[in-house]
């Protein structure tokens, strides 16, 4: 078998291209997956008000659904209670199979139609690696609310281990190396190596933190060794995520290895809004103000207009912050700001993930520390009479900006 890019040796090769697929192989994946989206359904569920995880009232029965459900002598666990629903439901997110719908006093967990849709159209090879991918390249441990202890997430943590111990001095040195180290990636980072399969046997973590019961499988050790060499290649400068590009790469090499792999999940878009406007409650301490904003409105007009509807002055930096269709943070940042991951004039409402319900934050004076609380009311589509930010409410009267 040839292997024109040269990026796999034959052996590696072989052993990648001799790997079943199924919802059982290489590890119970998939047939996991399947059982989350089946128990969301078309209603969605209720996730938790502080965390957006799945909420407790499902988990000891979505835990039984699962092909190794998990021990827990805890009444009232949360989902990181366990490892492999809450690895799961990183997925789930960083696909786009699901997003969070405001739904009255509640948030939804509902499954997108369009994403569904594609999920359904693929294979069990396709799906396998449109997961893989997910979560190699947007798999950001933030969306769980996990702590960043590490520069990189998920996938790219546990490589990291397998970089840090491949040097030494036996195959087996470097496994058993490699089973300690994984300890420091997260009981649902360990859970997904499982589920992918690659490793094989069922976790178990002792007290003092270490990991027995797996071993590292052919096919993973083989897929850890190419990612080693792929994600060297397509590193960004900052060293914690992957430059465009290293989708094409990876699927060059191994796709050639998978007749029926021929297609990957849909990755949505972000829909842009540049008709129509939003009504958004903006409320500090207790006072309220309701202004219209067109979505073709540029955010440094709207966070002006938030000033001059709270009579503050704008001689200072602001910020805004919100969670994107994955639930990680964006900050846009004021024009004269340094670092962020937008600008405020170069960016409209109408380019921000918004749907109603949707809330964000317009974080004012850094030294003083003014957190205005933004809460999207209803969105107009159609085109509007507004033409810029304007207050059509006011309710309370506006905390002082200076005490002095």
């Amino acid at each position: 078998m040839s292997n024109k890019n040269q990026h796999l040796s034959p052996e590696d090769a072989e052993i990648i291209k001799n790997q079943a697929f199924s919802d059982t192989l290489p590890g119970t994946l998939l047939k996991d997956f399947q059982a989350l989206l089946d128990f969301i359904g078309s209603d969605g569920i209720e996730v938790t008000k502080t965390t957006q995880h799945i909420g407790m009232k499902y988990l000891f029965e979505l835990n039984e659904r699962m092909t190794r459900p998990v021990e827990t002598e805890l009444k009232r666990p949360q989902q990181k209670a366990f490892p492999n629903l809450h690895g799961l439901y990183l997925l789930l997110r960083v696909s786009g199979l699901a997003r969070l719908v405001k739904d009255k006093n509640k948030t939804l967990l509902k499954l997108d139609p369009d994403v569904l849709a594609s999920w359904q159209q693929l294979n069990a090879v396709e799906r396998y690696f449109s997961l893989l991918f997910c979560w190699i390249l947007r798999g950001d441990e933030e969306i769980l609310g996990e702590p960043r202890s590490w520069r990189i997430q998920g996938f790219l943590r546990c490589l990291q281990i397998y970089q840090f111990t491949k040097q030494l001095d036996s195959k087996e040195e470097s496994e058993a190396r490699y089973m300690i180290g994984l300890t420091f990636a997260g009981l649902h980072n360990i859970a997904l190596m499982t589920l992918f399969g690659f490793l094989t046997g069922k976790p178990k973590i002792n007290a003092d933190g270490s990991v027995e019961g797996v071993e590292l499988s052919d096919f993973g050790r083989t897929l850890l060794a190419y990612f080693d060499t792929a994600t060297t290649l397509y590193m960004d400068e900052n060293d914690d995520e992957l430059s465009d590009g290293f989708y094409g790469f990876c699927a060059k090499d191994l796709m050639p290895l998978f007749p029926h792999w021929q297609n990957r999940l849909l990755i949505k878009e972000r829909e842009v809004l540049t008709e129509g406007y939003s009504v958004i409650a903006v409320k500090v301490r207790d006072a309220v103000r309701k202004l219209a904003v067109p979505h073709d409105a540029v955010l440094h007009d709207f966070a002006m207009s938030i000033l001059d509807a709270f009579n503050f002055d704008d001689d200072h930096l602001y910020e805004f912050v919100y969670k994107n269709e994955l639930g990680k943070n964006e900050t846009v940042m004021h024009p004269f700001s340094d670092d962020g991951d937008y600008w405020a004039d170069d960016m409209t409402l109408g380019e921000m993930p918004i749907h109603e319900g949707m809330t964000f934050v317009f974080h004012y004076d850094f030294g003083d520390d003014w957190r205005f609380e933004c809460q999207i009311e209803s969105l107009i589509k159609e085109a509007g009479k507004y033409k810029e930010p304007k207050v059509i409410e006011k309710k309370g009267r506006a905390p002082k900006q200076y005490y002095y």
